[in-house]
């Protein structure tokens, strides 16, 4: 007799592997056509949301890290200049203060002369200029001027406003009698219509008043510092009062 194994119908495993493929995919979710016929669709993942916690709280640490960064830059930035305008508006005021002749007779003098040269009309009016001059020099020679003027400019060319600076600047070219060097076009046309008539006429050799007393060089030279300290008096005065408003 012929003994044969009979051996297992595979229908049986191919049935359960397929049910095992089925249980490990997602399930399927029906989508009906227009004609009523359904069509298999897999559903959507559903995020995690342990994972979307995590980046939220990354992003959140990144952004406040950056903000903290910016934040703590625009408070130093604002404290620099806040003290860079306390020195400013310190230094202006240290400045006006030797305008008094008793903190600095040369200061006062300058702005006296200054003052003067714009309304001189009568022969008694132009010697007592002259004479004012004359005796400023006298007591302070050029490069006494030159030594106290720089000194008293120098914090104001330190902490003022470029304004500011370039007046001071073009002070002590004038002192160095150096006025052709001076950038006229920056002041108004007042400033420059006045050093251009008192120019005009040193080289034309006028004469002022009954008795010479300084040269030609000399009087121009005090005579522009006077004009260019008058301004920048008031330019020191308007960025007060505008910082104060």
């Amino acid at each position: 007799m012929l003994f044969v194994q009979k051996t297992a119908d595979p229908a049986p495993m191919r049935i359960h592997n397929v049910r095992s493929l089925l249980y490990a995919m997602p399930p399927l979710k029906s989508n009906k056509s227009p004609d009523g016929e359904t069509s298999p669709e897999l559903a959507k993942p559903t995020p995690n949301p342990y994972a979307i916690a995590m980046l939220t709280a990354l992003l959140a640490g990144i952004f406040s890290i950056i903000g903290g960064y910016f934040t703590a830059d625009f408070h130093a930035r604002h404290a620099i200049a806040q003290k860079q305008l306390e020195y400013r508006v310190g230094a202006y005021a240290i400045f006006l203060d030797k305008t008094d002749r008793n903190k600095s007779p040369a200061v006062s003098q300058i702005l006296n002369i200054g003052a003067m040269a714009a309304s001189l009309a009568t022969d008694g009016e132009i010697q007592g200029f002259e004479d004012r001059i004359a005796e400023l020099l006298r007591k302070n020679d050029a490069q006494d001027l030159h030594w106290q003027l720089n000194s008293d400019l120098n914090v104001l060319r330190l902490h003022g406003s470029t304004r500011v600076a370039l007046i001071c600047d073009d002070m002590l070219k004038a002192l160095l009698l150096r006025d052709h060097d001076i950038d006229w076009t920056q002041y108004s046309k007042d400033v420059q219509s006045f050093h251009d008539q008192w120019k005009t006429h040193q080289e034309h050799g006028i004469a002022y008043g009954w008795k010479e007393k300084v040269s030609s060089e000399e009087r121009l030279m005090i005579v522009t510092i006077g004009k260019l300290m008058h301004v920048l008096v008031e330019q020191l005065r308007n960025e007060i009062q505008g910082e104060k408003t």
